[in-house]
């Protein structure tokens, strides 16, 4: 059997371990054709975690002075970025010196920052670069850059491809979930026994980092309008702060659900252990986001059977058919949202149903092995073709 060529997967940022960065290190433990090591930075927590993962990993070292650049956003960040741009040539550089090294067949990077470091880089080798775009946005310089170094551009959604322009190079992946993730079979009082909630309660839930546009502002809104309608009605949330989101942002969330938490209808949750519990115990999940390269924990909500209300940005049409699975409302309307919450809430069985469809579609359609075959499908037509090295 011929070698597994090898693929670079790249990300500058890996000082965070974020959605995208989840959804890269579970791309690289299920690909099977080709063989993955990974390159950032620095030894920041996504490269630890990669590495214990068993994961080859190299360090392609950025200067400090770059690299706390990187978290600097706004006009300072900008200007601090084109005054080093020569840092950033040379990282380049670095990188295509490893490409060689390593005889890598292509790399693949996991943002557009790490698309405008890795694509100068892949055109010196000689090697494709596969770009993923993660963000429903109108495309920027940045992201023409990347798109012009890009053999191919993997859109997380369906939405990200069309705000793009559907150009020809541009393909639709959408992200998925291993299937031991979560269990399917977690009880469903676990948690409720925990939060002193009746085992007959209604729960509405939501799972995300508490940041403005996760929306958990609207979420709590929507709790005081259903809470009294439905006396059996619980509500709740499970988050973290996120990175660079100030505390005082969290203490007016929980200032606002004060009065739901002093009656006992609403918990707002940090870590907690079994994920699948806090999933286990909901009855509807509501996930009110104004902006997401895709919202996985959507369909997290489906593989443990729940039915879902998400807004209509991208990854909603991707997972929901409306009515069956789910129901997607625009962004920022409450009413909307509070309508199709109650009327699960009214209609257990209906929700039940709606449920096990949407364990049915995330069972077929966002697992991880079929995530990374359909990447690797595209790797290996494009490295079959010869290429030229410099």
């Amino acid at each position: 059997m011929s070698e597994r060529p090898t693929v670079l997967f790249y990300e500058p940022n890996d000082f965070r371990f974020y959605g995208a960065a989840q959804v890269l290190l579970w791309l690289m433990q299920h690909v099977k054709a080709v063989r993955p090591v990974f390159v950032a930075p620095g030894d920041g927590v996504l490269t630890q975690r990669v590495r214990a993962a068993g994961i080859e990993t190299v360090v392609v070292p950025l200067p400090a002075a770059w690299r706390r650049l990187d978290k600097v956003r706004g006009t300072a960040g900008r200007v601090g970025r084109a005054v080093l741009s020569p840092v950033a040539a040379s990282h380049s550089l670095d990188l295509a010196r490893l490409m060689r090294r390593t005889g890598a067949g292509g790399i693949y990077a996991n943002s557009t920052r790490a698309a405008l470091y890795a694509g100068p880089a892949a055109k010196l080798a000689g090697i494709p670069m596969w770009w993923a775009l993660r963000r429903e946005r109108a495309p920027g310089a940045g992201e023409r850059v990347a798109y012009a170094l890009s053999d191919r551009v993997l859109c997380t959604a369906e939405a990200v491809r069309r705000r793009l322009g559907s150009p020809e190079k541009a393909v639709t992946i959408l992200d998925a979930i291993p299937s031991d993730r979560l269990e399917a079979a977690a009880s469903k009082t676990t948690l409720r026994k925990t939060l002193g909630w009746p085992e007959d309660a209604l729960v509405v839930g939501n799972v995300a980092s508490l940041a403005p546009r996760k929306r958990h502002d609207l979420f709590i809104t929507m709790a005081e309008r259903l809470a009294g309608q439905y006396p059996q009605a619980r509500f709740l949330i499970r988050g973290d702060r996120a990175e660079g989101v100030p505390a005082s942002f969290e203490a007016q969330l929980r200032r606002q659900a004060q009065p739901l938490i002093a009656s006992d209808r609403l918990a707002i949750l940090g870590w907690v252990e079994s994920l699948s519990e806090v999933y286990a115990a909901m009855d509807v999940f509501c996930f009110p986001s104004d902006n997401e390269g895709f919202g996985l924990v959507a369909v997290e909500a489906m593989f443990m059977g729940l039915p879902v209300v998400r807004t209509d940005i991208a990854g909603g049409e991707d997972m929901i058919v409306e009515g069956e699975n789910g129901y997607l409302v625009p962004a920022g309307d409450l009413d909307a949202l509070c309508d199709r919450v109650a009327r699960l809430l009214a209609d257990p069985a209906l929700a039940a149903r709606m449920g096990a469809a949407g364990q049915r579609i995330a069972r077929e359609r966002f697992s991880a092995d079929r995530m990374a075959a359909e990447v690797e499908t595209l790797m290996l037509a494009r490295m079959a073709r010869p290429t030229q090295r410099p």
